[in-house]
């Protein structure tokens, strides 16, 4: 079931990832399956401590859920993992170029027009965003 999205990363377990920073989705299916290996007194999913994203993962793995891409048409990530600014100008720290999944992309290709998150914003951006985006008016 490939119900999960978010940006992946190459790290820690098999398979792909997701990165948790930016947010997930996650399908009704695989919140379902999550509850019921969450709370099943024989699972191995974390119920306290270790890393909340990763332990998702292994957990979500369990009932045979796995990553789908988070990709528009044009093969844009729809979450990133960084702030706007660092997508755009290409700003990438080593240990996201090591393991980005998918290649990374800088200027007017960074990000989906349909971009559903970003990470490390502050709340002066996300005004600033707010306002750029539903209040100016071009």
């Amino acid at each position: 079931v490939k119900t999960l999205y978010d940006f992946y990363v190459q790290i820690h377990i098999s398979k792909r990832y997701h990165s948790g920073g930016a947010s997930y989705v996650l399908s009704r299916e695989s919140l379902r399956r999550f509850y019921e290996a969450y709370n099943d007194p024989a699972s191995k999913c974390a119920k306290d401590g270790g890393v909340e994203d990763i332990e998702i993962a292994k957990c979500l793995r369990t009932k045979g859920v796995y990553p789908g891409k988070a990709l528009d048409k044009e093969n844009r990530e729809l979450f990133h993992p960084l702030p706007f600014s660092h997508h755009f100008m290409g700003f990438f720290p080593d240990w996201l170029v090591q393991r980005a999944e998918n290649p990374l992309q800088a200027h007017y290709n960074c990000c989906s027009t349909q971009t559903i998150s970003f990470h490390y914003i502050s709340p002066e951006e996300q005004y600033l965003m707010d306002f750029l985006l539903y209040r100016a008016r071009v």
